[in-house]
């Protein structure tokens, strides 16, 4: 694989470069020291012709071991729903080694750059030993997904979940043990030792992930207040949770957060796909935002994130369990669940541009979940980190459609050509370097699993 030398700078002039809310032609965009130097009108030729240079995309919300559930949660054993698939994913969870959470957190993140993503906002909670003891590093296994995302080359924003309990006056069950803190500084100093372990990677970032209201009790919660970064938590994907939360609160999930502190600019809740009557103005109000997670969604019979209650409210997208893999179907159905369910079309989309709603799902992919990540970036332009991702525009499924557009509702995975974070090319011709390695690497993990 030809890396290009780290201190030349790179100059790409694709057909097409997305600047402004659109995709426009004859400029050039120039990368040196890991950011964007310039973007000026082209100097030469066209350096990828029928390509086009967009933002890296940000999967705000993962939690990379479950990539070892794929196709095999996909058939119906007695009752079948969000609570069964999460017994399943329990026993995939006790059976990791730290070599196998390391392997399919490798997997996952592969298959992300593949797909387009540039960073990565992992959601661990997969903590101690299968028995709850600590590893000899208590931070061995967030060692290991950090390990395995730079590897691949990824950018990595670990959230550290904090975890206590399985629901109101529940200690945690056997197969939770591996998740579970004792006490809210615990979760802190555990981030402020990740952070330490870090402090000269420009590519890792820490965040504190509350796992639920489920998870974690208020006491926990109000010791969260005031974080100093991104903090990250489940919020209203189940029913069942509502109604859990009413009986010990008497309030609703993202009610009570409010209520403590904890809705603020740092703040995002994910899912949220049963919110209460005032939830979106306690989310303008307070700052903070929801990541959507909407092919997971599908998959565990969450419901439908009801985008239209929320106006105003700044999202970002994540592939949460990946049963898949694919930010351009996260997006698009952002926009299509909302055309579903209201029977009308062009939901999210601002009046009269051709490209203004393709433009605002890719700027909620990439801007908005760079800014969910505490990251700077998001788009292109001088100063923004080189997180570029490189669409090959030339497959039949784009011929005669405006470029833009049908990049975000017809686009796949593998129209990614080429992938850059940070300046370092990532994907090259479609492809990565350790491919090969990393999956045989994944299978063989996985293989030793029930």
């Amino acid at each position: 694989m030809h890396h290009h030398s780290a201190n030349l700078p790179l100059i790409l002039r694709p057909k097409w470069v997305f600047v402004e809310g659109e995709l426009r032609e004859g400029l050039e965009v120039v990368v040196d020291g890991g950011q964007i130097a310039a973007i000026r009108p082209a100097t030469g030729p066209l350096t990828h012709p029928d390509r086009a240079l967009l933002p890296g995309l940000v999967n705000a919300h993962s939690h990379a071991f479950q990539r070892g559930l794929r196709g095999h949660v996909q058939w119906a054993s007695g009752q079948d729903d969000f609570w069964s698939w999460r017994d399943r994913m329990y026993a995939l969870a006790d059976g990791l080694s730290p070599d196998g959470v390391e392997a399919v957190s490798a997997l996952a993140f592969l298959e992300m750059a593949l797909s387009g993503f540039t960073t990565v906002g992992e959601f661990h909670y997969v903590h101690h030993q299968p028995g709850g003891a600590p590893y000899d590093d208590p931070e061995e296994l967030a060692h290991r997904v950090i390990r395995a995302a730079r590897r691949v080359g990824l950018r990595i924003v670990l959230l550290r979940v904090a975890y206590a309990r399985a629901g109101a006056g529940r200690p945690a069950e056997p197969r939770q043990r591996r998740f579970i803190d004792t006490g809210p500084d615990k979760v802190l100093r555990a981030v402020e030792r990740l952070r330490a372990a870090h402090r000269e990677d420009p590519w890792v970032s820490v965040g504190l992930a509350p796992h639920s209201v489920r998870a974690v009790p208020k006491d926990w919660l109000s010791a969260f207040v005031g974080f100093d970064g991104p903090l990250h938590m489940h919020v209203a994907e189940q029913p069942g949770e509502l109604a859990q939360c009413r009986a010990e609160h008497g309030l609703e999930p993202l009610a009570l957060l409010d209520s403590l502190g904890l809705v603020a600019p740092n703040f995002t809740a994910v899912h949220l796909t049963h919110p209460g009557e005032e939830d979106g103005a306690r989310l303008v109000r307070g700052g903070g935002r929801v990541c959507v997670c909407p092919t997971t969604e599908l998959d565990l019979g969450d419901g439908f994130f009801p985008v239209e209650r929320l106006p105003g409210v700044p999202l970002c997208v994540g592939t949460d369990s990946h049963a898949r893999i694919d930010p351009f179907a996260e997006l698009r159905a952002l926009e299509n669940h909302s055309r579903a369910r209201l029977g009308r079309r062009n939901v999210l989309s601002p009046p009269d541009a051709p490209d203004g709603l393709a433009a605002r799902l890719w700027s909620i992919g990439a801007g908005e979940g760079s800014r969910a990540l505490g990251l700077p970036g998001g788009e292109l332009a001088p100063g923004a980190p080189a997180d570029l991702v490189l669409i090959d525009l030339r497959g039949v499924s784009y011929a005669g459609a405006r470029p833009l557009p049908a990049i975000v509702f017809a686009g796949q995975p593998r129209d990614v050509e080429a992938l850059w974070v940070g300046g370092v090319p990532v994907i090259e011709g479609g492809d990565h370097p350790e491919r090969a390695r990393i999956v045989e690497d994944a299978r063989r993990a996985l293989s030793t699993i029930g």
